[in-house]
């Protein structure tokens, strides 16, 4: 069975057509790093594939990460991918983060009340709140499926593997071509 896109998950309602969120992806400002983090979640197995990449001001690729997981709803492996894109931030020594996320619950969520948001995923909220603290700037940000296609397409590249797979510097070629959509040169340069 496909893996359905976690847009399409009650917790993702608002039509993003009409919205205020660009449908592109466009650069943090100069000392930001974006973090963009999505998953995929197979309903029949619980089976997810969270995506995250790291972009500076200048569109230049930093790293990506594709972890295959479980997840027993959508917005479960949303939240997943939300800790893993702090996590991987935390370890590459960012300081200032923005974390764009296309899950509408999770960022509502975190930028209100965690205790009053969906109560399944609070464990996972409480660690993300945790990470937020290791950094001296971290912003959420809901952001258009339209726009983020880069962490889409690792997502699908973790639900097609069996183990974790990290980029640095370098992004594997199947991004390349969402990555120069998105204003990086390509070849990207090392």
């Amino acid at each position: 069975m496909e893996a359905v896109k976690l847009s399409r998950s009650p917790h993702n309602t608002a039509n993003e057509r009409t919205s205020t969120s660009p449908i592109c992806w466009n650069p943090p400002i100069v000392g930001i790093i974006k973090v963009n983090v999505d998953a995929s979640w197979n309903h029949n197995n619980c089976r997810a594939g969270i995506g995250v990449i790291l972009r500076d001001s200048c569109c230049n690729f930093i790293a990506a990460k594709a972890i295959p997981s479980t997840a027993s709803s959508a917005i479960e492996a949303e939240a997943q991918a939300v800790l893993h894109g702090c996590e991987l931030a935390h370890a590459l020594a960012c300081t200032s983060v923005i974390i764009e996320s296309d899950s509408r619950g999770v960022i509502q969520c975190l930028n209100g009340d965690i205790a009053r948001g969906a109560w399944a995923i609070y464990p996972i909220l409480n660690r993300i709140r945790e990470q937020q603290t290791l950094f001296h700037s971290c912003r959420w940000s809901w952001i258009s499926r339209v726009a983020n296609e880069a962490a889409d397409l690792v997502a699908s590249l973790a639900m097609a593997r069996m183990s974790n797979e990290v980029w640095v510097h370098r992004p594997p070629s199947s991004l390349t071509h969402v990555l120069n959509k998105d204003g990086l040169p390509c070849p990207p340069h090392v």
